[in-house]
């Protein structure tokens, strides 16, 4: 029995060493990656455009070489064409290189988040079920076909090089060949470059944030922070954040709301990422949390402070409409302003420039003793659906989250900005829809707060400019182009050759 408990332990260990080997090898060609070949320098990208120049320069002098070079080349034994071929195959291969170097860690990533999902299963942390999970699984696998694809072709695209130099660059095969390789080439480049649009990384633990993209969303946040967190966290985070909020809920303080203290845990990380001091947000988390639970926080393997403020800044880059809502909303509550109403907070926003879909949030908060029934009624004709129409029942707070005095960001007590906001998300209800635009230019939405009767209580109209991305229409429009001119000059070089075959027949 030891015997096989030490084979066992023998396994387990290999193992896991086997692991920690795979994820350091990531690591370093993460590294170089990104300094290097995918990023930073961009090799990737710069070696095929510096070949551009060396194909066309031998396809220019092919015939003849230019004055200059006839002292160079009975040195050399090449003629002009001949050496900027060279160059070009020298070329092409270090673009082969970068992307084996590229698609390893691109692989070594992929084989790692497989591991990561088996692992998490043996902790009967079922990711697959999770929601999100398939597309990203499935985006993952088309990355790993199009980097197979695009190295595919820029082999090919060396080995016409290599028959150039058997078969001559004067002649018309020669020249046919420079332009099949250089047509790889484009293909080649039309495969790699929409992977570059959502990079991807198991190296670091916010490394597929980017890569996913959230099929579906709740339409009205329970715990909002905690909604949109859950939202926007890629399946592996996500289940590994499940187990993180039942730990925090066994460290809050007694008489603490759990989802009151989970918000504002969230809210306080927020204003820490906005420069809140270290001192001010433990003491600020100390209020609904025990010394262990802070020190759960702080310690956390996978949710540590970088990690955190990585996870906030991407969810506000995905959603700046709602921390721009609830901006707008902390320094009401910190001047002491009146709230919308005398009744009710209402607070509305939307992104200034749509791309793809557009955020709508909106906050509803009953202030009075009473529970209303309203009605959030959303229209515009330049965005799907036309007409929405919810309605809610607000049910009165616990206690009147809003001051009619100023207060600080934070301090002793819930009686502060951080502590009032929490609350208001909490006990508030927050809508969050996403308008689909029709048209590109300018478009309006109007959000109305109606009695059930239909009467209006209070709107609000927004304008905003639907547009595409820059970055991804630059990128679609390279790889398509890169596609076309590819398939184009296959075609045209095939049709030379036949061309070619036909008038020696006589035909």
């Amino acid at each position: 029995m030891t015997k096989a408990n030490s084979v066992d332990e023998t396994e387990q260990s290999a193992s896991v060493v086997s692991e920690e080997n795979i994820l350091s090898s990531e690591r370093f060609w993460f590294a170089l990656d990104r300094q290097l070949i995918g990023f930073g320098l961009r090799l990737i990208l710069f070696l095929p455009g510096i070949s551009f120049l060396t194909y066309f320069g031998a396809l220019a002098f092919s015939s003849q070489s230019p004055e200059w070079w006839n002292r160079i080349e009975p040195t050399l034994n090449m003629s002009f064409a001949m050496a900027l071929t060279s160059l070009t195959f020298v070329i092409l291969f270090g673009y082969i290189l970068t992307q084996t170097l590229h698609r390893h860690r691109v692989n070594l990533s992929i084989h790692n988040f497989k591991q990561e999902v088996e692992l998490l299963n043996e902790q009967n942390l079922s990711v697959q079920s999770l929601h999100g999970y398939e597309s990203l699984a499935d985006y993952l696998n088309g990355v790993k076909s199009r980097h197979f694809l695009s190295l595919f072709f820029s082999v090919l695209s060396l080995l016409l090089i290599g028959i150039i130099f058997y078969v001559g660059i004067a002649s018309l095969n020669g020249r046919i060949l420079l332009l099949l390789s250089f047509s790889m080439v484009l293909l080649s480049l039309g495969q790699h470059i929409p992977t570059r649009s959502r990079p991807f990384n198991m190296d670091e633990r916010t490394g597929l944030l980017d890569a996913y993209t959230p099929p579906i969303h709740p339409s009205t946040l329970e715990t909002v922070f905690s909604d949109l967190v859950k939202t926007h966290m890629d399946p592996l985070l996500r289940s590994v954040y499940e187990i993180y909020s039942k730990e925090i809920e066994s460290n809050i303080r007694k008489q603490i709301e759990p989802h009151f203290a989970r918000e504002k845990l969230l809210m306080t990380l927020y204003r820490h990422s906005k420069g809140l001091d270290l001192q001010t947000m433990r003491s600020e988390l100390l209020e609904v949390l025990t010394p262990k639970g802070l020190e759960y926080v702080e310690n956390h393997p996978t949710f540590s402070m970088e990690e955190w403020l990585t996870i906030i800044d991407h969810i506000e880059g995905s959603c700046p409409a709602f921390f721009r809502m609830i901006g707008r909303i902390e320094e009401d509550i910190g001047a002491g302003r009146s709230p919308t109403t005398d009744e009710i907070v209402f607070e509305v926003d939307m992104e200034n420039v749509v791309h793809e879909r557009a955020n709508l949030f909106t906050l509803i908060h009953n202030l009075s003793d009473a529970p209303r029934t309203i009605v959030l009624r959303v229209q515009s004709p330049d965005f799907r659906p036309h007409d929405l129409a919810m309605t809610y029942r607000l049910n009165p707070g616990e206690r009147r989250w809003w001051s009619d005095s100023s207060l600080p960001v934070a301090s002793e007590g819930d009686d502060d900005v951080l502590g009032l906001m929490s609350g208001l998300l909490r006990d508030g209800t927050v809508a969050w829809q996403s308008m689909l635009p029709e048209r590109f230019g300018e478009a309006t939405v109007s959000v109305r707060l109606e009695e059930q009767s239909g009467d209006l209580i209070i709107g609000r109209q927004i304008n905003v400019r639907v547009r595409s991305k820059y970055l991804q229409r630059i990128r679609n429009s390279a790889a398509l182009s890169s596609t076309l001119f590819g398939i184009l000059g296959i075609s045209l070089g095939i049709f030379i050759k036949i061309s070619d075959i036909l008038g020696n027949l006589g035909v």
